[in-house]
């Protein structure tokens, strides 16, 4: 792929959760069928119905996709299985429907829309905000209009821009595929091999990791339910303050005034001040990080005998 920043490599089909959890994936060879007739819904359209040709029909699964996979066709595919769906779209997909050009809603300023229904009711809307942009949807319009904060350079403030709720909600769930990879970039594995297959294999061990890892937070928000400082507030309950743990290095040892001798370790926070400072200054006796610089000598407060 030319236009990409990395050009050769392999591309995999994924239909991942709102978390990152992958639920399916599908190693992209081409055109599914590529001796018979092109598929109404395009190439791109035939990955979608098969990443969803799992999912249970009739069960109001809502699926999001950017421009590269959606088109009419396809949404009206996903609608009759009862499977919803909102994406980007390209104009050229969308034939005989004319709406307001960029130019035309850019004079209304931010926030300025337009939409389209069809006979299947798709609707196609058109918001403006740095530039157009386009969405269909099956299930969700532009009702209720909700409001979002943007900065206008011109008079160097905030302002609230209408923003109707198919966006709102694209914005909402739209991303688990990118947060997928964004976290096995962070744990990639490093290594060569002449063996095409074996990179294949190793992502999706990785992708079993994450998805474990995902598993494993979800579980513990089940068994460890917190209480939000929003809820705390409205219910005119208060926080205790945080307390420092105090060091279990005994005084006596503490105070000695032998061999508290300060090195250079990874930063962590000091354990004397309250300012919740971080330090890299280590006391290797005592086993504790203590501020040393400037504006603060936790080192010589923390062992200075009274």
């Amino acid at each position: 792929m030319p236009a990409k920043p990395h050009k050769w490599g392999f591309k995999m089909w994924g239909r991942a959760g709102q978390s990152g959890y992958l639920y399916d994936f599908d190693v992209c060879q081409g055109p599914e069928n590529p001796d018979k007739e092109r598929s109404d819904v395009g190439v791109t359209g035939d990955v979608v119905l098969k990443m969803t040709s799992t999912l249970p029909a009739g069960r109001n699964h809502n699926v999001f996709a950017d421009n590269y996979f959606t088109s009419v066709l396809l949404v009206d595919h996903l609608k009759e299985r009862g499977i919803h769906y909102i994406g980007t779209v390209r104009m050229n997909r969308v034939k005989d429907c004319n709406m307001m050009d960029e130019k035309e809603l850019k004079k209304k300023g931010r926030g300025s829309m337009d939409f389209r229904v069809n006979q299947e009711n798709i609707i196609i809307v058109r918001w403006f905000d740095n530039k157009a942009v386009n969405l269909l949807s099956a299930y969700v319009g532009i009702e209720p209009t909700g409001s979002v904060k943007r900065w206008d350079r011109k008079t160097k403030t905030h302002i609230i821009v209408p923003r109707p709720a198919i966006v709102e909600a694209y914005n909402k769930f739209m991303g688990g595929v990118d947060v997928l990879d964004m976290l096995s970039a962070l744990y990639k594995f490093s290594f060569k091999s002449r063996r095409w297959y074996m990179y294949i294999w190793w992502h999706t061990v990785t992708v079993a990791v994450i998805d474990a890892w995902n598993l494993y937070r979800r579980d513990q928000k089940k068994l460890e339910p917190r209480i939000k400082p929003m809820a705390l507030r409205r219910t005119g309950l208060n926080t205790p303050p945080r307390k420092r743990q105090h060091s279990s290095v005994p005084a006596d040892v503490r105070k000695d005034g032998i061999d508290h001798s300060p090195t250079w370790e990874t930063r962590q926070r000091c354990k004397h001040c309250t300012g919740n400072h971080f330090t890299h200054v280590y006391c290797g006796k005592c086993n504790v990080h203590l501020c040393l610089n400037k504006d603060r000598n936790c080192f010589l407060s923390y062992h200075k005998a009274k």
